[in-house]
């Protein structure tokens, strides 16, 4: 599976070492720890974000060598993580998570606060218009999407 996301249709420009190489790889590491040590599915989903809902931003294009064709570069990117706990085939109970981070250059320091960029899903949603995890009982979802604090979300 992890195969079929390393495609170039599922990629977008990122600034290299001092976002994706520092602030973005810290998350990413973090995840991968954290859905090591869970022993159900932790569910990632991760987007990139030109503007929020009501925001007027600019975007900016590249050029890749040997291409005539640009490429926007997103302004913000995010993650959601969610695990369950279940009875049977039941979901009984969930956390979820989310993190929002403006696309720009972040310095050492701020890249090993990564988990100070955490919020809630119900505000990545506001944010970007989407309605994720849309399986998930309503009743359940309603709590789960509040969760913004990385330790609550890791110990479920």
């Amino acid at each position: 599976m992890q195969g079929d996301t390393f495609v170039a249709t599922n990629s977008t420009p990122q600034i290299q070492n001092t976002f994706n190489g520092s602030i973005w790889n810290n998350l990413e590491t973090a995840v991968r720890d954290v859905t090591t040590a869970y022993s159900d599915t932790v569910y990632v989903v991760t987007g990139p974000v030109f503007s929020k809902v009501g925001e007027n931003k600019s975007v900016t294009y590249i050029q890749p060598k040997h291409d005539t064709k640009k490429c926007p570069v997103p302004n913000y990117y995010w993650k959601v993580l969610l695990k369950v706990k279940r009875s049977g085939n039941s979901i009984i109970s969930a956390c979820a998570i989310g993190f929002w981070y403006e696309h720009r250059e972040y310095s050492s320091a701020e890249s090993k606060k990564w988990a100070d960029y955490a919020v809630s899903v119900d505000q990545i949603e506001a944010w970007t218009g989407l309605d994720l995890f849309i399986n998930l009982p309503a009743s359940i979802a309603s709590s789960a999407e509040q969760n913004s604090n990385w330790n609550t979300f890791k110990s479920f």
